[in-house]
């Protein structure tokens, strides 16, 4: 299977330009999803002093808003509908989810240390098992031999969409870093300025402010991942499933490829909201 026509710099446009058309559902959500992970981390580590424990449960809640991210992926696909209802999913599946990832990593870490070439080969084969989990409410071993299955034929596919994936990442946040560094490069320049025209009350002003930035730096980038590189990557993975998975693929596997028009103009991705409406009768059942 190819995915030559899915493989391109328009499905990513499509799917970053869907998160930025609907921010107003991913900003409170994603926000409120590391605000959440950040207090907990680091309540768990103030009571117990362990980094292992804080570790343990940043996992957890990493694997539940991974989970959520899945079902607002397919949902968004399958229905052109974003929805916060019905996120989570039950704590034994979560736990298989877990489970399973913990196995997939370690896989994938011994075949890197054998040559490498059998961990990239397992991290194309089997990187879609919670997305057959979430899908088809399927066991780790299941969704592991599911994800072989859909993976068959487009291995070289995968493999350079994942360097687009890679390198995408790193151009998205070298931008996101050189247009929140601006306004603290231009402070920086006045306070190099106070002290050069001897101004020394407004310079020890800034002395502090300067001293901040890093700090103020990493928390807008990591703000900025979480509502809108995350929920980016997640659309066009969860998209890249449904292009793969043979007995959804007429029915909306390459919506994200079919918004374009057939001469290049853009179709409108901006998704209706369903928060109010429980749509707990839409859940598939496998």
């Amino acid at each position: 299977m190819g995915l030559t026509k899915f493989a391109s710099w328009q499905a990513f446009r499509v799917a970053f330009d869907a998160v930025f058309e609907n921010v107003r559902f991913f900003l409170p959500l994603m926000t409120g999803f590391a605000i959440f992970s950040a207090i907990m981390y680091f309540v768990v580590f103030s009571a117990t002093r362990s980094t292992l424990l804080s570790d343990i449960i940043a996992i957890i809640i990493n694997s539940a808003i991974a989970l959520a991210l899945f079902k607002i992926g397919l949902g968004f696909l399958d229905s052109h509908q974003l929805s916060r209802t019905n996120l989570f999913v039950s704590g034994e599946f979560l736990l298989k989810y877990i489970a399973a990832s913990l196995l997939f990593w370690v896989m994938v870490y011994a075949g890197l240390m054998l040559l490498i070439v059998p961990g990239v080969y397992v991290l194309l084969t089997y990187s879609f098992y919670g997305l057959e989990m979430v899908d088809k409410n399927l066991g780790p071993i299941e969704a592991m031999k599911r994800s072989a299955e859909i993976t068959k034929g487009a291995k070289w596919s995968l493999l350079r969409l994942g360097f687009e994936f890679y390198f995408g990442l790193i151009a998205i946040n070298v931008l996101l870093l050189v247009l929140v560094l601006f306004p603290f490069v231009s402070l920086g320049v006045v306070a190099v300025f106070l002290q050069a025209m001897h101004l020394t009350v407004l310079s020890f002003i800034m002395s502090p402010l300067m001293s901040a930035i890093p700090v103020v730096v990493f928390l807008i980038m990591a703000l900025l991942d979480a509502i809108i590189v995350i929920p980016g990557y997640a659309l066009t993975f969860t998209s890249i499933y449904r292009f793969l998975e043979p007995k959804r693929a007429d029915a909306g596997a390459t919506v994200l490829v079919d918004m374009q028009g057939s001469e290049g103009e853009r179709a409108p991705t901006e998704a209706a909201l369903s928060d109010p409406i429980d749509d707990s009768s839409k859940e598939k059942t496998s």
